[in-house]
């Protein structure tokens, strides 16, 4: 029924968590797909030390960045939802799966739900909670000024995936935000209020590298939308403003 998708790249020592999290779900009717992006530490090993069944290991021959091996392991998937992990998060609730579902088999016009999360740092503490709108009107009136969706926590349905056309492979950054606006245009959106995911912020995120290029890139993603969602010139203003402010990081 779901198919867990986790892309990793060296990050052994934190990937046992987020599997973990995963197999201890009590919705059992899973997979877990893991796309490890040419490692080069001992993640094959680790993985070569798990025995549980439902998990299927597959390693690219060369780096292909994290949304080609993100619409790989997709494209292999089975199941008729799909749930995203990067590999550095993982769920804190083992009800997370089925309270996403129960959400599905209550209104079959809904194509993606995610959850609230809790942002810890590299030593584990809390730094943050964030729990995003619920409803779908909700959703739409605040997505293009802020992102609704926490990558770790969404579960869609496979052909709703496979008819936006997965993540945007010309993408190098928010390739997520643009997948999510992307079903927005034809489903409906949900939350649960609830932080059941945990994420991790720590020195060498993409967050802190590429503050520039996300700003850009979150711009022009606004600019895609504006036509789909309210709110696009509050959006907008925002947008420029975090470009300039990007500016003083480079």
């Amino acid at each position: 029924m779901i198919s867990v998708i986790i892309c990793t790249y060296n990050r052994s020592d934190l990937l046992s968590i987020a599997i973990k999290s995963v197999l201890l779900q009590t919705y059992k009717d899973i997979e877990l797909i893991i796309i490890d992006d040419a490692s080069t530490d001992d993640t094959g090993i680790l993985i070569g030390s798990l025995t549980d069944e439902r998990i299927k290991y597959y390693k690219n021959n060369i780096n292909l960045g994290i949304s080609k091996s993100r619409n790989l392991g997709i494209s292999m998937a089975r199941g008729e939802y799909i749930a995203m992990l990067d590999s550095d998060d993982y769920w804190l609730d083992n009800n997370k799966l089925q309270k996403q579902l129960n959400i599905f088999n209550q209104d079959s016009r809904v194509g993606l739900v995610g959850t609230g999360i809790i942002c810890f740092n590299e030593k584990g503490i809390k730094i943050k909670e964030d729990i995003f709108k619920t409803q779908d009107n909700s959703i739409r009136k605040k997505i293009l000024f802020k992102n609704q969706f926490a990558q770790s926590s969404v579960l869609f349905k496979k052909e709703v995936f496979n008819l936006v056309a997965g993540y945007d492979e010309s993408l190098v950054v928010c390739e997520d935000f643009d997948l999510w606006l992307k079903i927005g245009r034809n489903f409906r959106l949900a939350n649960i209020g609830e932080p059941l995911v945990a994420y991790l912020i720590h020195n060498e995120g993409i967050s802190k590298k590429n503050k520039y290029k996300i700003a850009i890139v979150t711009n022009q993603i606004i600019n895609k939308y504006k036509k789909d969602y309210p709110g696009y010139f509050k959006a907008k203003l925002k947008s420029i403003l975090r470009i300039f402010l990007s500016l003083w990081s480079i």
